[in-house]
This record gives C-alpha cells, structure tokens and sequence, in this order.
C-alpha cells in the first residue's frame, strides 16, 4: 500500500534525514499513544481529567496524522509511492527493500494481533482488554492504515543512502509542473471523515 502527494508546482520538497526520522517515528509511536489514552479515559471517570485525557489523546493523533502530510510529497515518499516508470534502477531497488521490511513488520503485528485477540476472547484464562464497539475498531483500521503507508518510508529514512543531495537539483528540481491528481483530495477527504467519525464516536459514546 503506498501513497505519495505531489505539490502544486511539481517538485519534490527536500527534508532531512533527520526530519524524515522523526516525523516517522512520531507517526508510528505517536498515533498509538492517542489512541490509547483517547479511548481509555473513561477508566478515569467522569470529570475534568477523564475530558483532559480524552483532549490530549486526540491531540497526539492530530499530530501524527500532520506528521505523515509531512512526509506525503518528500523524496523518499516518492520513491514508495511514485508510479514505477516514473523511478530509477535505484529508486525502484530502495523501493522494494522498503516494502519488503513493512511487509515481515506487518505480517508479524497481524499475527501477533490474532493471538491476543484469541487469548483475550477466552474468558477461561486471562481477562484481557479486546475491541468491542466502533469507536475501538475504528480506531485500528486508522492505525493500520497509517502503518501501511509509513513503515516502508521509515525503513528508507533510516537506512537509505543520502542520494538525495546529489539528485537534489538535477533530478527533483528537473521534474515537470505538474498538478496534484484529484485522487488527493479523495484522500483528503478519507482522512478527515475517518477523524470525524472518530470524534463524533467519542462524543456519543
């Protein structure tokens, strides 16, 4: 699963390794960590601090979902997202290195998933916590969502090469004008009403 966001003039904005690591990680960790007090401040009870948690939870997921609008139109969200006849032999062997570590990443967490999910169904052994409204569910699947756009971009902004300096104003610079497809604003709007539907879950629950 990939996505990559062009600009409106068409070229590639230029972000540090260092930025691209942290916004990644603030992604991976970040999102999981709102969630995570988003849906678990009830267990504070009702009041100022149950609302405190809940505001803060929502906070850091803001903040990770405009961490990855960080990342969407960079250079190493290009070579995961780009369409291929637009990459270079480099750019497409970066490319499949990077999908082939989210992939072992993901299919370890899906079945790590599984399991908890099977062993905190059954009552006769561990009261375990497990999803059980659409506020819990759809929580995950934005989750998952964001993992399976991030985790290739955060294996390249740990261990790609620094090319993008030597491409930086022959290659990215050089890039036609072109506009973003609409295709964005779809995701735009997946987004936001993903977010919405979240919020408005809160609010009813």
């Amino acid at each position: 699963m990939s996505f990559y966001m062009r600009t409106a003039n068409g070229r590639t904005p230029r972000r540090s390794r260092t930025s691209m690591r942290l916004a990644t990680g603030l992604i991976l960790a970040g999102y999981p960590l709102g969630a995570l007090l988003a849906l678990n401040s009830g267990l504070a009870g009702e009041g100022s601090v149950s609302f405190a948690l809940s505001l803060a939870g929502l906070a850091i997921i803001a903040v990770s979902v405009f961490a990855f609008f960080y990342i969407a139109p960079s250079y190493m969200q290009r070579i995961i997202g780009e369409q291929l006849c637009e990459l270079d032999d480099l750019e497409r062997d970066l490319r499949q290195k990077a999908y082939a570590f989210a992939y072992h990443v993901l299919t370890g967490l899906v079945a790590a998933a599984i399991f908890y999910l099977a062993v905190a169904n059954d009552d006769t052994r561990l009261t375990l916590w497990a999803p059980d409204s659409y506020t819990h569910w759809n929580t995950i699947f934005w989750g998952v969502l964001l993992y399976c756009f991030t985790l290739p971009t955060a294996y390249l902004a740990w261990t790609m090469p620094d090319i993008s300096d030597e491409f930086a104003e022959e290659e990215l610079e050089a890039e036609p004008v072109r506009k973003p497809g609409v295709r964005w604003w779809l995701w735009g709007l997946i987004v936001a009403g993903g977010l919405a539907g979240f919020i408005l879950a809160r609010m009813i629950t």
